[in-house]
């Protein structure tokens, strides 16, 4: 008898260790997919952010206002740069694109203008504002490329 119990008891113990290292990689795999975070994936459509070229701020001097800065075009088709006029008198902003001949823009007080400028390929900006009277220039600028 006690021969059987043993004999039994030896069956039952394979038994359960035979179905306990399934069991066991089988709640491996469900703790690992539990914890493994999931796949990066790169997305191929990349929405551009404006790209600041003059950060908005307040100019206020009797001296002429002077900027320059590169367009490219990896950083979006195009670029505009706006002028508020809180002058008391007109402004005028030149403005050179590349090789291209300046161009004159004025700016009466109180009012504001925005320039847009089609990028093409890599290409230098420069901006010359200025007061033909001599008076104290108060304006706000701000350039942006998208």
């Amino acid at each position: 008898m006690l021969f059987n119990i043993i004999l039994g008891t030896g069956v039952a113990l394979s038994i359960l260790l035979s179905a306990h290292p399934a069991s066991t990689v089988e709640l491996e795999d469900r703790v690992k997919d539990a914890f493994t975070p999931p796949p990066i994936t790169v997305d191929p459509i990349v929405t551009p952010m404006d790209i600041q070229l003059i950060r908005p701020f307040n100019y206020s001097s009797y001296n002429a206002y002077e900027k320059s800065f590169t367009l490219d075009p990896d950083n979006g088709e195009d670029a505009d740069v706006w002028i508020q006029n809180n002058s008391r008198d007109t402004i005028y902003a030149k403005l050179t694109v590349g090789n291209l001949s300046p161009i004159d823009i004025p700016i009466k007080k109180g009012t504001q203008k925005t320039t847009k400028i089609g990028v093409i390929g890599t290409t230098n900006v420069k901006v010359y504002i200025y007061s033909s009277t001599s008076h104290k220039m108060d304006m706000n600028i701000s350039a942006r490329q998208f």
